[in-house]
């Protein structure tokens, strides 16, 4: 168990790290829960480690009962994916992947106590990582698009990592 006091949220583009840096974090002590989504599972993730993969049903049921702390919907294909993070997960945890729309979603005070680590690596390094996932239920280049529109002019940042070998300590130590 760690004695870190302050969530860290983990932003960048797709292929830029975040499920690596929330690996090493974990073993480190940091609590971490997944984001729910009902999108298809890839082949290399695992429901309840990666996501939890859930049914539009169970979606509206949480949106009903206001236990969503951030949300977010993406279209592909003429297909709504829902991704979020539940009201308990948000309490009982410290790591948490997002998307600059979830972050934006955090009230100031809540944005306050969290280090927000955002990993700004190169194109190339991220084209690779995402042709060797083989995730073929989504095309590389519009995500790549997608990702650059949403991070244009970003800063709502604690730390900005842009070497692909970056330490999972440095940033541990880094958090209060």
């Amino acid at each position: 168990m760690s004695n870190k006091q302050e969530k860290i949220i983990i932003l960048g583009h797709s292929g830029s790290g975040k499920d690596y840096l929330r690996k090493g974090l974990q073993k480190l002590g940091l609590r971490y829960s997944p984001k729910f989504t009902t999108r298809p599972k890839r082949d290399s993730e695992v429901n309840g480690l990666d996501y939890d993969f859930i049914d539009f049903d169970l979606y509206i049921d949480f949106a009903k009962n206001n236990n969503i702390k951030t949300s977010e919907t993406f279209v592909i294909n003429g297909i709504n994916w829902y991704y979020g993070i539940t009201n308990e997960n948000w309490t009982n945890n410290q790591i948490f992947i997002m998307t600059t729309k979830e972050l934006s979603q955090l009230t100031r005070e809540e944005r306050q106590k969290c280090f927000v680590v955002y990993l700004k690596m190169d194109k190339d390094v991220i084209k690779q990582r995402l042709l060797e996932r083989k995730d073929y239920n989504d095309s590389i280049e519009r995500r790549m698009i997608a990702d650059d529109k949403d991070f244009e002019g970003f800063v709502d940042y604690d730390l900005c990592l842009t070497d692909s070998e970056f330490e999972i300590e440095t940033v541990f130590d880094l958090m209060n």
